[in-house]
C-alpha cells in the first residue's frame, strides 16, 4: 500500500537560509511516525511546510497521491492534513466551549453538540471546564483541548509538534495514551517530540534529523543508536545525514 502522506525531495528555508534538504519521509496509514532529532534539526519546519504554513522551494508533499504544495493552509486542512502547532493552537482568550463553536464551523467537522461530545468523552476534564477561560487552564488542560479541537474533524492525517512542552510526566503519559488509542483505531499520526524514550516507545516508524536532512528511517530499535549518538554530540548533524 502506498504512503497516506508522501514528501520527496522536500527543499524549504526562511529567506536566504535554507533549512531543509531534499527531506524523503513515507507516512503510513495507521501509524504513529515521530520525528527526532537535536533543536534546528529541521522538524518543526517539515511540519509546517507539509501544512502550507512555509513554502517550500522545491519538492513535493502528497496526500492520498494529491500535490498539496501551492495550495493554501485551510485547503490543506479541509483535504485532510492536520497539524496541532508548537506552543498548542488554541484560543486562549476564549472559553474552552467557545473554542470548540469556532471548531464546529471548520469543514469535516460536525455540530457543536457533536463536537462537544467527542471533545467531552475523550477529556472528561474539559467537560468540566467548558465555561472556562482556555487561557487560564494548566499546560496540560490547554494541549488537551488542543488535540480535542483537531480530533473533531477527523483528519486522515493529524500531525503533532511537541505534544508534552512544559508538561509534568503523568499529563505526558496520559496524552500519549490518547496517541497511542487514535493508531490503534486506524488513526494516522505524525509527531514531532524531544522526549526520545517515550516516543520511541510508542511509534511504529522513527525519522531521524540531523541540520535539515534525514539521516536515518526506520523502526525504534533500527534508530536508537544514533539517536543517542546525536543526542550526546558523538557524531554532529553533518556526519549523521552523509551516513
Amino acid at each position: 500500500m502506498p504512503p497516506i502522506l508522501e514528501i520527496s525531495g522536500l527543499t524549504a528555508g526562511y529567506g536566504p537560509l535554507e533549512v531543509l534538504y531534499a527531506v524523503d519521509l513515507p507516512i503510513e496509514q495507521g501509524r504513529i511516525t515521530a520525528i527526532l532529532g537535536p533543536n534546528g534539526a529541521g522538524k518543526t519546519t517539515t511540519l509546517k511546510v507539509a501544512a502550507g504554513l512555509v513554502p517550500a522551494r522545491r519538492g513535493s508533499v502528497k496526500l492520498r497521491g494529491e500535490e498539496l504544495l501551492g495550495s493554501a493552509p485551510r485547503s490543506i486542512a479541509r483535504r485532510g492534513l492536520c497539524l496541532i502547532p508548537e506552543g498548542r493552537g488554541i484560543f486562549p482568550s476564549l472559553s474552552v466551549r467557545e473554542n470548540l463553536k469556532l471548531q464546529s464551523k471548520m469543514p469535516r467537522a460536525g455540530s457543536l453538540k457533536e463536537v462537544e461530545e467527542i471533545a467531552y468523552a475523550r477529556f472528561p476534564r474539559l467537560g468540566q471546564r467548558r465555561k472556562q477561560i482556555a487561557g487560564t487552564m494548566s499546560g496540560g488542560e490547554q494541549q488537551m483541548l488542543a488535540l480535542s479541537r483537531a480530533l473533531t474533524t477527523a483528519p486522515d492525517v493529524l500531525m503533532i509538534d511537541e505534544i508534552s512542552m512544559g508538561l509534568a510526566p503523568n499529563l505526558v503519559e496520559e496524552l500519549f495514551g490518547v496517541v497511542t488509542d487514535l493508531a490503534r483505531a486506524g488513526g494516522t499520526i505524525v509527531l514531532v517530540e524531544q522526549l526520545a524514550e517515550y516516543t520511541l516507545e510508542l511509534a511504529d516508524h522513527v525519522a531521524v534529523m540531523a541540520k535539515g536532512r534525514v539521516a536515518a528511517f526506520g523502526e525504534p530499535d533500527d534508530v536508537r543508536d544514533l539517536l543517542t549518538d546525536l543526542y550526546l554530540g558523538r557524531v554532529d548533524g553533518a556526519e549523521a545525514a552523509a551516513g
